[in-house]
């Protein structure tokens, strides 16, 4: 055999999914140029690696990964449960926080299923943090990025008052005399967002770093970023506006992005959107770019929030929660009529400018009306491939819509293991037990993705992947359903089905020749036996294009 002068043959190899036999490999001009299934014969002078029997993935894809916004959990102030499991925690946290340049505090992180406050239903509320920084406003994000409390001045610098209306999909909540209490949620969140400074290109840039180099240390080399644009003033701190698509041109531009980014464009946010707002805010933008093979930057879709979450009951759900109440879709709209009609035109608004389409749905009415707008459209719905995030309540009929016009289902195991029965008091025992139905998704066809998230879980893939397998949630580490993935399926939906929502499953996803040498090596094995024992299974070297980019051979 012959062997190109630049090239580096990978032997030892103990196999990957799927490809068990596979015992070397040849990568040459940032591609996997030659696969063996047996020992090769190595020429005299070229490069040679023994990983003495290691286990090689694809590179991860986390098809939907708030990486911005998981760097900013890094930079900014984490308030995370592991760091602020009680409400004296969080008051020291924000009392000992410095200040951004803005002269704001912004936090990421913390869990209403954990913290308890004094606002009603003890609910965290403005009194929970007035005294930490009084004179200094404070806008703190929960875990799922759909709520957030803030102190009294901010809500000042806001104008929030008793006589400040709920803005259209979101919610001011107040005690019992009218007062807004300091919590926001959905769309609300917006009107302190949009009292706040603009956050510096440096913090912004600075954000993007820490998140690839935390993720690259995991095996992470290609991420969908979910939703950067003028509605991100609504998610999260509020800061990943087009500034921060800009930051990572520029960053790919000087060869400092070593991830592979997908971004999703947002407009209209959390709630109220308008398919106008979208028509508007593409025209401008220009048209879609999809990544080019062995690229590390595209921008050719565009995210839209549907519906919101059930521990917030702004789901829109069949049967009703706890109170009664459905949720209902989050688009502008005065009934839900109107609003369908408002999913439906925004939908075309970026299906017809050729843009592929991301739509949050949770509960089981929205995810129906969103896989029937993309059913509807008059664009091939499969030839863009469309998706459903997170779908954790989709009906078997929409799951057959689905397989049968190429929606991809997005999901997030790690999200129903950390959430486990903490809703179950909201929408019942049944409907938490069924959350999720991936065995289901798969077998009807559809195309399924498993992403984290983050920041609302970690980005770590591997209890995600354990997760999917085995359908233990936190709450009940031995409970399992028959929808779980096998181990095959469960490394295929971060690999090769999320390159395929992509559309770059002819470059990426695969250890095949030909493809991106984007690899993961594992000091281990993945045992399908004992899903959970990948998670003490750490990445050896993370490989992006042949280059390490994390660890060593």
């Amino acid at each position: 055999m012959t062997a190109a002068p630049d090239s580096l043959i990978v032997t030892g190899i103990g196999g990957t999914p799927g490809q068990m036999d596979l015992c070397a490999l040849e990568i040459r001009d940032s591609r996997i140029a030659r696969v063996w299934n047996e020992h090769p014969e190595i020429p005299a002078g070229v490069r040679v690696v023994d990983l003495g029997g290691a286990t090689i993935l694809p590179g991860i894809e986390d098809s939907h990964l708030h990486a911005y916004e998981f760097g900013r959990s890094l930079t900014a102030l984490n308030v995370a449960a592991a760091v602020c499991p009680d409400l004296v925690a969080l008051q020291k946290a924000v009392a000992h926080a410095t200040p951004e340049s803005s002269g704001w505090i912004r936090g990421i992180g913390w869990d209403d299923t954990r913290l308890t406050g004094t606002g009603p239903a003890g609910m965290l509320c403005a009194g929970d943090i007035d005294g930490a920084q009084p004179d200094v406003p404070v806008l703190l994000t929960d875990v799922t990025g759909h709520q957030a409390v803030v102190n009294s001045a901010a809500l000042r610098l806001a104008g929030i008052t008793a006589q400040t209306p709920d803005p259209q999909g979101g919610v001011i909540v107040r005690d019992a005399k009218g007062m807004p209490t300091g919590l926001l949620r959905e769309g609300a969140i917006g009107l302190v967002n949009a009292a706040m400074p603009r956050l510096a290109p440096a913090d912004k840039r600075a954000a993007i770093l820490a998140a690839q180099q935390h993720l690259l240390a995991l095996g992470v080399t290609s991420v969908t970023e979910p939703g950067l644009g003028p509605g991100a003033s609504t998610l999260m701190d509020g800061s990943g506006d087009l500034d921060v698509v800009q930051a990572y041109r520029d960053l790919a531009d000087e060869g400092e992005l070593h991830l592979r980014v997908e971004v999703m464009l947002l407009f209209g946010g959390l709630g109220g959107t308008r398919a106008n707002d979208v028509a508007a805010g593409l025209d401008a933008w220009g048209v879609p770019s999809r990544m080019a093979p062995l690229g590390h930057l595209g921008v050719a879709q565009v995210k839209v929030f549907a519906d919101g979450i059930p521990r917030s009951r702004t789901a829109w759900m069949i049967e009703p929660y706890d109170d009664c109440t459905h949720g209902h879709l989050t688009v502008a709209g005065d009934t839900d009529q109107e609003r369908e009609r408002e999913l439906r035109a925004i939908i075309l608004a970026a299906s017809s400018r050729g843009w592929q389409v991301g739509v949050h749905t949770t509960g089981d009415r929205a995810s129906q009306a969103t896989v029937a707008a993309f059913v509807e459209q008059e664009t091939d719905a499969s030839s863009l491939r469309h998706y459903i995030i997170h779908g954790d309540f989709t009906p078997r009929q929409s799951l057959a819509l689905m397989a049968q016009n190429g929606i991809t289902l997005n999901a997030n195991p790690g999200i129903r293991w950390m959430i486990g029965d903490g809703v179950a008091g909201i929408i019942g025992p049944r409907r938490t037990a069924e959350r999720q139905p991936l065995r289901t998704a798969w077998e009807l066809g559809v195309n399924v993705c498993s992403s984290s998230d983050a920041p609302v879980t970690p980005p770590d893939w591997r209890p995600i992947l354990a997760a999917a397998v085995t359908r233990s949630v936190r709450t009940d580490p031995e409970r399992t359903d028959g929808e779980g993935l096998t181990m095959d399926q469960a490394v295929a939906s971060m690999t090769t089905n999320a390159a395929w929502q992509s559309h770059a499953e002819g470059w990426r996803g695969r250890v095949a020749e030909g493809m991106a040498a984007d690899l993961v090596v594992l000091d281990g094995t993945l045992d399908p036996a004992d899903p959970w024992a990948l998670t003490d299974v750490p990445a050896r070297a993370t490989l992006v294009g042949g280059v390490v980019r994390h660890g060593s051979l």
